[in-house]
């Protein structure tokens, strides 16, 4: 999508109106792995509020509205075992999460930057550039350039994927896949193909595939 493409699909996006409705409508939708409840690091709470499920409606160009709902995966706060740079055996028991399905690290820089920036990101995709990050499975990423006084500017990138709910008809998941920092972004991922929100919105509703 080329530059002009995109502003106008921008100034299209604003008046469309996006309704956030009830989470509570959708509770069948929400797996307990996307609920982080009860999660301390070395003792101390994290408050995980925001990354709570929430829902909204829109109709992105199919001729009816569909709700999409929002859901957070455990990676927006914690890191890999293998990116941790320490062995299991050094890593503190407090320091690790395990949801059920993988056991991970705490992380208070993701945590950190998940509360400054992740849901307030999420709620305004609509506005924001967007690439496909992958074909196969296809996702998607978005990224914040993070204020750095001293060095290189660093970017906070947030990849996410959607995909139909199999549950009910012009239903629509969100899931943040993950979302940290990187220090470089290749050549290679900044030419990837730029897309609208809509246009993911609009494609996957429709059952089609959007061509990288």
């Amino acid at each position: 999508m080329s530059s002009s493409e995109l502003e106008s699909d921008a100034r299209r996006t604003d008046s469309i109106a996006f309704t956030e409705v009830p989470i509570a409508e959708h509770l069948e939708a929400i797996r307990p792995h996307h609920r982080f409840k009860g999660v301390a690091r070395c003792g101390k709470a994290w408050d995980l509020s925001h990354l709570e499920p929430f829902a909204f409606r829109v109709d992105p160009g199919l001729g009816f509205e569909v709700t999409v709902v929002v859901l957070f995966s455990c990676h927006c706060f914690t890191r890999s075992l293998a990116r941790d740079g320490r062995s299991r055996r050094e890593i503190p028991l407090g320091e690790l999460f395990d949801d059920g399905r993988e056991t991970r690290v705490l992380c208070e820089e993701r945590f950190a930057l998940s509360r400054e920036h992740l849901p307030n990101l999420i709620r305004r995709l609509r506005h924001r550039a967007i690439q496909v990050a992958r074909d196969d499975p296809q996702n998607f990423l978005t990224l914040e350039e993070l204020d750095e006084s001293h060095g290189s500017p660093r970017h906070y990138v947030v990849f996410f994927e959607v995909f139909r709910d199999v549950k009910r008809k012009r239903r629509l998941l969100l899931q943040v896949q993950s979302a940290y920092v990187k220090d470089q972004i290749s050549y290679r991922q900044r030419e990837r193909r730029r897309v609208s929100f809509f246009t993911i919105l609009k494609a996957v509703g429709s059952g089609k595939r959007i061509k990288a």
